[in-house]
């Protein structure tokens, strides 16, 4: 079951941004509010459906979503290191922050690991290697030497705003999963936080909530809103893979939705092409990180 689950979540993540991001007529401030409110809704369904009972607390209401404000912090963060050094380069600076930032939290907080033996350690070491070696062979084959941009100052901020999105996107699950409650019960006051944070942020951008006119505005926000939907079904999915996998070995899973990602812009976008070099290097990436996906998933 735990398998199903983590096809489930990687599918799920690796999914709602390009559907998301081929939506035309849209800010990216605008964007994040319709992926939250999509987001909300599948949170609420999962919170009446699983029958779960709110927490008016601090750890089980507040410090979810705490994480939700730090995960759209973290989008934004994303969205400046993108904008200053490129997409190529600043994930490739994020997503191995992610799984390193998952890892320690989950070490410090919740003492995972403690009780491996040396070659259960030696394995997931090797796998986690394979995991991001892999990760920066797919970015790099998105061409990151054709992507340098700005002056050594901008590219140095940007940097600093991609290890602010590794640092956010890979802790911003963990408040949910310390406050000890269901994945529902967690989740909606996580998605209550991503909607808050994504409203703070398009009226501190001044960004209209409306589209672009033209035709179509209805099918392209019901895009953004079902995108939404597709992450807010991956994020409960990623709380219960983080619960029955630990927050480390969960999360690193989660990464693998970059070669969903990757696949769907070869076949897909044609970016890049079928049968081009860089594709034929991202499909290397695919295999190094997914072979070190089976090895983690294969520990448990």
């Amino acid at each position: 079951m735990t398998a199903v689950l983590a096809l489930l979540m990687v599918a799920c993540f690796g999914t709602w941004i390009p559907l998301s991001q081929s939506v035309r007529g849209a800010s990216q401030q605008t964007r994040i509010v319709y992926v939250a409110i999509g987001n909300m809704v599948v949170a609420s369904v999962a919170l009446a459906v699983g029958g779960a009972h709110l927490t008016a607390g601090w750890r089980a209401l507040w410090l979810p979503f705490a994480g939700g404000v730090a995960w759209t912090v973290g989008v934004y963060a994303a969205f400046r290191a993108t904008e200053l050094t490129g997409l190529a380069r600043a994930a490739g600076t994020w997503t191995p922050l992610n799984i390193v930032t998952a890892f320690v939290l989950g070490i410090t907080l919740f003492g995972e690991l403690a009780r491996s033996s040396p070659a259960r350690l030696t394995v997931l070491g090797v796998a986690l290697v394979l995991v991001v070696l892999g990760v920066l062979v797919i970015v790099g084959s998105q061409g990151a030497a054709h992507e340098a941009r700005g002056s050594p100052t901008q590219r140095r901020a940007g940097l600093l705003w991609a290890i602010a999105a590794g640092i956010l996107w890979g802790g911003y699950f963990v408040p949910a999963q310390w406050a000890g409650v269901s994945a529902q019960a967690g989740n909606f006051p996580l998605a209550l936080g991503i909607l808050s944070g994504a409203l703070v942020m398009v009226a501190a951008a001044r960004s209209s909530l409306r589209l672009d006119a033209g035709t179509g505005a209805a099918r392209r926000i019901g895009a953004l809103v079902g995108s939404g939907a597709i992450f807010g079904i991956g994020d409960v999915v990623l709380l219960v893979v983080v619960h029955r996998l630990g927050t480390g070995v969960g999360f690193t899973v989660a990464q693998l939705s970059l070669l969903v990602n990757a696949a769907i812009g070869i076949w897909v976008l044609k970016v890049p092409p079928p049968g081009s070099r860089a594709a034929r290097v991202a499909l290397w990436g695919v295999a190094l990180a997914g072979s070190g996906g089976f090895m983690i998933g294969a520990l448990r």
